[in-house]
C-alpha cells in the first residue's frame, strides 16, 4: 500500500554528508527557538493519534517529541536533515516501525514490548527512559528503517474498493479486472476472499477468516453482485509473505497496542500463503502502460486501485500515472470501460478521500468524483456515492 517511494533518481532516500552538529542553526539574539521539525511533526502525529482514539500511539509520539532532541543522536540528526517532507514521506511511521521491530525481536522486550503488545501502559517516565536507550543502543537499526518507505498493506482499506466496485455496478453491472498500484505484499489483491460488510450489505466471502466491517456513515451502501475475473499489482519493492523477514516487516508497521489489526494482518497473510497474489516488481507508471497495452476482454471493466500511495511518488511519477490513464481512457468503450479508484490524502492532509473516475468512450471522461471520506486505516467510511 504505502509502497511506491519516489522514482526520482535525484532524490535520495537517505544521504548524510555532514556532521550532526552542523544541523544546529544559529539563533538570533532575543529570538525564541522554534521547535525542531522532528518535534513539530511528532506533535502533529500525537494529536492525530489522539483524535483517532489511539492513546498508545499518541503517548509514543508525545514521548518521542520530548526525548528525541535530547538523546536521539544520529536518529534525530537524520530526521532533521530529511530531504523531503516528513509527513508525505511517512518518516515518523518509519521510526515507529523500527521501534516496533525491536520490540517484536525481543531486543526491547520490557517497556516497549508492553507498549506494543497492549499490556500495562507504561508511565511517561518509563517510556521516555526506554526510548532514550533504544535511540542510543539501536541507532543503526533505526536508521535502517528510516531509509526505506513504509509497507503497511492495511487490508481494511480495501472495503472502500469493494464499495466502489458495487457502486460502479449500479450503472452497469460488469465483471471486473482489478489492478493495484503500490501493492506491497499483495494482501489487498485477495479481497474477493475476504468477508466485507458495508452497513447492511454483505459482499465477497462471508465465511472468510478476514472480516472487514468498517463503521458505515452517510448514505446507504451500494448492493448487488460482485464478480472479479483477475487481480494483479505492482510495487517497487514488493514483500513476500512466504519470507519470515517480510512478514515481520508488515507487523512492525502497526501502531502500538493494535491487537485487532495485528490479528487481521495475520489472517490475511495466512490467506496469501494459500493463495499467493500476483505482484510484479517495477515502476507503477511503466507497469500501468504495459497492462493497458494488453487487450481488455469485451464485457469486462478494468479497474485500477491505489490507496495511500501517491504521497510517496515523485511529481514526475504522478504525472506519468495520470498520462497513462489519459491514453487508456481515450481507448475505453461502453463494453470495455476503465475506472480508477483512489483512497488518498486530500492535498491539505485534513481528510482521506475515496474518489472514482470512469472512462467509457461516451459520457464518462475521467472526472475524479468524490464518493466517500474514509478513516486512514479503514475503520470507517462516510459514503456519498456517485448518484
Amino acid at each position: 500500500m504505502e509502497g511506491i517511494p519516489s522514482s526520482d533518481p535525484g532524490r535520495p532516500l537517505l544521504s548524510f554528508l555532514f556532521h550532526p552538529g552542523a544541523l544546529v542553526p544559529a539563533r538570533p539574539r532575543g529570538a525564541a527557538a522554534a521547535p525542531p521539525r522532528a518535534v513539530r511533526q511528532l506533535r502533529i502525529e500525537a494529536a492525530k493519534a489522539h483524535g483517532f482514539a489511539k492513546p498508545r500511539a499518541a503517548a509514543l509520539m508525545a514521548a518521542l517529541a520530548r526525548v528525541l532532541p535530547q538523546t536521539g543522536g544520529a536518529v534525530f540528526a537524520a530526521i532533521e536533515a530529511w530531504p523531503g517532507d516528513l509527513a508525505s514521506d511517512g518518516v515518523i511511521f518509519r521510526l515507529n516501525a523500527g521501534l516496533h521491530a525491536l520490540a517484536l525481536a525481543g531486543r526491547e522486550a520490557g517497556v516497549l514490548g508492553a507498549l506494543y503488545r497492549g499490556g500495562t501502559m507504561p508511565s511517561s517516565f518509563a517510556l521516555e527512559a526506554a526510548l532514550a536507550e533504544a535511540l542510543d543502543v539501536h541507532a543503526d537499526q533505526l536508521l535502517g528503517w528510516l531509509a526505506h518507505p513504509t509497507q503497511t498493506n492495511e487490508v481494511a482499506r480495501v472495503a472502500g474498493l469493494v464499495a466502489a466496485l458495487l457502486e460502479l455496478g449500479r450503472a452497469q453491472a460488469l465483471p471486473c479486472e482489478v489492478l493495484e498500484l503500490g501493492a506491497s505484499a499483495g494482501l489487498n489483491l485477495n479481497f474477493p476472499r475476504y468477508a466485507v460488510r458495508l452497513g447492511e450489505v454483505n459482499a465477497c466471502a462471508p465465511a472468510s477468516a478476514v472480516t472487514l466491517a468498517p463503521g458505515w456513515r452517510g448514505g446507504a451502501a451500494p448492493g448487488g453482485a460482485l464478480s472479479v475475473t483477475a487481480t494483479s499489482g505492482v510495487d517497487l519493492h514488493p514483500l513476500d509473505v512466504g519470507l519470515d523477514a517480510d512478514r515481520a516487516k508488515l507487523a512492525a508497521y502497526l501502531w502500538p497496542g493494535e491487537t485487532t489489526r495485528a490479528a487481521r494482518l495475520a489472517a490475511a497473510i495466512g490467506i496469501a500463503e494459500a493463495h499467493p497474489p500476483q505482484v510484479d516488481t517495477g515502476l507503477a507508471s511503466a507497469w500501468l502502460l504495459r497492462r493497458f497495452a494488453q487487450p481488455q476482454a469485451e464485457g469486462v471493466r478494468r479497474v485500477v486501485f491505489h490507496s495511500m500511495v501517491l504521497q510517496y511518488a515523485s511529481d514526475h511519477e504522478r504525472a506519468a500515472i495520470d498520462q497513462a490513464f489519459t491514453l487508456a481512457g481515450a481507448q475505453a468503450r461502453p463494453d470495455r470501460p476503465l475506472a480508477r479508484v483512489s483512497i488518498e490524502w486530500r492535498a491539505d492532509r485534513a481528510a482521506v478521500e475515496l474518489r472514482i473516475a470512469q472512462w467509457d468512450g461516451a459520457g464518462e471522461r475521467g472526472e475524479a468524483r468524490l464518493a466517500a471520506l474514509c478513516h486512514p486505516y479503514g475503520e470507517w467510511i462516510e459514503w456519498r456515492g456517485l448518484a
